[in-house]
C-alpha cells in the first residue's frame, strides 16, 4: 500500500524535475508553502481536494490500482531487473530515469 510518505516523495520528486520551488509549486495548486512542505516529507496529511490539486499543477495523474497489481509496480519501482517498459517510461517521465 502506497503511504503519505511515498506520496510526498513522488510529488517532491516531480517537483524538483520540472524545476519547481515549493513556493511557486504552492502557489499554483493555491495551498500554503508548508502544507506542501508537510506533505513532501511525510508530515502531512493532505485533503484530497489540495493532493488533486498538486497532480494537475504538476501534470500528474492520480491512479488507483488493484492490489494484485502491486508487485508488479514494486519490481518496477526497485529496478529488480525485471522492470517493463512501461515502468521504464514511467520512471523517466517523474524524473527519476538516467542520471537522477
Amino acid at each position: 500500500m502506497t503511504t503519505l510518505v511515498d506520496i510526498g516523495h513522488r510529488i517532491r520528486i516531480a517537483r524538483k524535475s520540472r524545476g519547481m520551488t515549493a513556493i511557486a509549486l504552492a502557489e499554483l495548486a493555491g495551498m500554503h508553502r508548508n502544507t506542501l512542505l508537510a506533505l513532501e516529507t511525510g508530515r502531512g496529511n493532505i485533503e484530497l481536494v489540495k493532493l488533486l490539486a498538486l497532480c494537475e499543477a504538476l501534470d500528474l495523474d492520480l491512479l488507483l490500482l488493484p492490489r494484485q497489481a502491486a508487485p508488479l509496480r514494486a519490481a518496477d519501482a526497485q529496478g529488480s531487473g525485471s522492470q517493463t517498459e512501461l515502468g521504464a517510461r514511467l520512471q523517466a517521465l517523474m524524473g527519476q530515469g538516467e542520471g537522477a
